[in-house]
């Protein structure tokens, strides 16, 4: 179901150093590669990531991928030029009556620090206000995770507060800060 809204599949988008993409079948060993080893450095904000045991874990991953495209969302690969996958970064949970959407990412752990996750979330989200008819997108950022919170702000996401207990990680409840961008606030 599309919900009136264009049909991301299969569209790329180019930054300065990345291409971001639709997931693949065919990505699916790079994903696990790029996941098993930054275990130790995702699993510490996602809770998510002590799930992905093998590569039939993320060949769902990407199935699901693939079938949200057709929703009014984008999933994307983050690529370097050489065809690495330096991480994933998705506009998601959209809701179209209200115009919304939720933007998610990770950066591999030997990718971390270069600017990836900034410079995809404004290619990304550019393209998202402007082919998904989104007013506004929120993002989350574990409190203990500053340098995500910091991608969100020079993106021009504003702060909104804290969302206590959001997630159960592991066995202890974290705290996420919530961040909202709206349409025209994009800082590129």
């Amino acid at each position: 179901m599309s919900f009136g809204l264009p049909e991301p599949q299969g569209i790329e988008i180019r930054t300065p150093r990345l291409v971001l993409r639709p997931l693949t079948f065919a990505d699916v060993p790079a994903l696990f590669e790029a996941v098993d080893s930054s275990r130790s450095f995702l699993s510490r904000f996602l809770d998510w990531v002590d799930s992905v045991r093998g590569e039939a874990d993320l060949r769902v991953f990407v199935d699901r991928c693939q079938r949200k495209e057709g929703e009014g969302e984008a999933h994307r690969g983050l690529f370097e030029p050489d065809g690495r996958l330096a991480g994933h970064m998705s506009v998601k949970d959209a809701v179209p009556s209200r115009k919304a959407a939720e933007l998610g990412y990770w950066v591999r752990e030997d990718r971390a620090g270069r600017g990836y996750a900034t410079e995809a979330a404004r290619a990304l989200l550019a393209w998202s206000f402007r082919n998904l008819d989104l007013h506004r997108v929120t993002a989350f950022a574990d409190t203990f995770n500053p340098a995500s919170a910091r991608v969100l702000e020079k993106c021009g996401f504003a702060r909104e507060g804290v969302v206590r207990h959001r997630i159960l990680h592991g066995d202890a409840w974290r705290d996420h800060a919530m961040f909202g961008l709206l349409a025209g606030e994009l800082k590129l």
